[in-house]
């Protein structure tokens, strides 16, 4: 069984486009993940099979929050990417924050609300 960290390195070695923006199916093997669940974190049994599982995980680690896991596999899944990745790289300008998390929960809650102004103008 893949670990996590297998799984990661699969993601940082593909190769990135000169367009910007990839469809899923091409940065991922989604088949691959839905029908080989791999299983994560040792004895917790927790067991990943969509994207959004990974890239939630993937936050999880970069905030150091492992207690919150389930909350940003939820975000992941339902709140927009690009507010979830501006959220992240705002957080990444303070490497000496103790507590990531709290700076990357309220950065989404600010996304939210521009974003939700932006939708009523128009």
């Amino acid at each position: 069984m893949d670990s996590i960290k297998d799984i990661l390195s699969e993601i940082k070695n593909t190769p990135q486009s000169t367009k910007g923006a990839e469809g899923q199916s091409q940065l991922f093997d989604v088949e691959k993940l839905e029908t080989n669940p791999k299983r994560v974190f040792g004895d917790k049994h927790k067991y990943i099979s969509k994207e959004y599982q990974i890239y939630g995980l993937r936050l999880a680690g970069k905030l150091d929050d492992k207690k919150r896991m389930t909350m940003y596999i939820k975000w992941a899944k339902e709140k927009p990417r690009a507010i979830l990745e501006q959220a992240m790289s705002f957080t990444s300008d303070y490497p000496n924050a103790k507590e990531k998390s709290r700076i990357f929960m309220w950065k989404v809650k600010e996304l939210e609300k521009e974003y939700k102004l932006k939708k009523k103008k128009k």
